[in-house]
């Protein structure tokens, strides 16, 4: 017996040893001295990651921060060829596009962080943040800002026009957008889109399909969106340019840039961009300035609004070898403490509830009491491993339906095919 009990006390090191020198996940050592994580971010936010690196080192003394960033542009193959690249060539923590998780996820590329979690987390942050990192109910990192498309409106012009308050609904929408024009209070149209066949297609498309009452999937996976809402949304988008006249048709071949910039100038009433058009449009040299602000995304369909998602979160590379120190890292970055610090030098979006009420931001940052309404109302892009043939499919059968040569019908049954055929992967 006394035999039997040393045998399985010499396993049971013996198991607990190859588990603390293998590093599993969620544990390591920082007793050889300082470990240093290597982070790769992409240029959002960078300088100011950079610029608090000192603070979080000063308080993890053991724990040292190579931060690279590189352009968003370049973000994604640079990832996948770290990922490939065996655990010499990785990163400890990374940043990742809310459409890129399912292939991170599926390809083991990232780690499911779900029990690091605390409760103030799932609790205090922003569920539209949250959901960003999450896939197959399982969470992958911690979001860094919240960035939706938001409704822009001169209230200047609108005034003029006799409105005393923006439209909440896309009937609304066409109402004032053609008053407005009646009155020659614009230039041309009372505003523009991007609608040019990129990434900002999907995500306006994203935003008219929210606010019809549309989704991607339904709960139970299937792909939904080429239904009566889907095809109402991208009618809609049609109509704008067509038959209500209300939408510049150069729409199609402009991007979010070009339209800043004629909204900016005070020739359109109206535009839909991201949180960085607010400093845009209230820099010192800015025509608008002080004239504009941000409302609810109009509804339709008994929908009171819906807008499309586009944030970034970090998450830990599953060949980093201290997981630990890397949550510790992103834990820095995530809280209120930093996220307040953030907002008030970088202008982004918190991603804490409670700060949108915090007198300090709110004194700095009008704009945030209502930019924080809109993230209550959300719709993210669908969770495809092989997103991005996903989208260059629904990219141009949108550009079809916009430039006529198919129906909103046809072009979202067809979207809707390949997305199927690629679930199937």
């Amino acid at each position: 017996m006394k035999k039997i009990f040393s045998t399985l006390l010499l396993s049971s090191v013996l198991i607990l040893s190859a588990c603390q020198s293998g590093g599993s996940e969620g544990e390591s050592s920082s007793s050889d001295g300082p470990v240093t994580l290597k982070v790769l971010s992409s240029d959002d936010f960078a300088d100011f990651r950079t610029g608090v690196i000192d603070e979080f080192e000063k308080q993890n003394p053991d724990i040292k921060i190579d931060l690279e960033s590189v352009a968003y542009d370049q973000l994604h193959d640079k990832e996948i060829a770290a990922f490939n690249s065996g655990s010499s060539g990785g990163y400890d923590v990374v940043d990742v596009d809310e459409i890129w998780t399912a292939e991170y996820a599926e390809g083991a590329f990232i780690r499911d962080v779900s029990d690091m979690l605390t409760d103030d987390m799932k609790s205090g942050i922003l569920e539209s943040g949250m959901n960003i990192t999450k896939y197959n109910d399982k969470y992958y990192g911690l979001p860094m800002f919240n960035d939706v498309l938001f409704f822009y409106y001169n209230e200047d012009l609108l005034k003029q026009a006799g409105f005393d308050a923006p439209p909440a609904t896309w009937d609304e929408f066409v109402e004032m957008s053609t008053v407005l024009q009646d009155q020659g209070l614009v230039d041309g149209n009372a505003s523009n889109w991007g609608f040019s066949a990129n990434e900002g297609l999907v995500c306006y498309f994203t935003q008219f399909l929210g606010s019809h009452g549309g989704q991607y999937m339904d709960e139970q996976g299937n792909i939904v969106f080429n239904n009566e809402q889907g095809q109402q949304a991208l009618q809609f988008m049609v109509d704008m340019m067509g038959k209500h006249g209300v939408v510049d048709t150069s729409a199609v071949s402009a991007n979010d840039r070009q339209i800043l910039d004629s909204f900016k100038e005070g020739k359109t009433a109206f535009v839909s961009g991201w949180s960085f058009y607010w400093g845009e449009l209230n820099s010192d040299d800015s025509p608008v300035k002080d004239k504009i602000k941000v409302a609810l995304t109009p509804g339709a369909n008994g929908t009171e609004s819906s807008t499309a998602t586009g944030s970034m979160y970090l998450g830990i590379s599953q060949q980093s070898e201290h997981p630990e120190e890397a949550w510790k890292f992103i834990e820095f970055l995530a809280s209120k403490d930093i996220q307040k610090q953030q907002s008030t030098e970088a202008g982004s979006l918190p991603i804490w509830s409670d700060l949108y009420t915090d007198a300090d931001l709110t004194s700095s940052n009008p704009q945030f009491e209502n930019m924080g309404k809109q993230l209550e109302y959300t719709l993210s892009r669908p969770s495809l491993v092989n997103y991005n043939e996903f989208s260059k499919t629904l990219q141009n059968e949108l550009q079809a339906a916009l430039i006529g040569d198919k129906s909103p019908k046809e072009a979202l049954d067809a979207a809707a095919a390949k997305a199927e055929e690629l679930k199937q992967q």
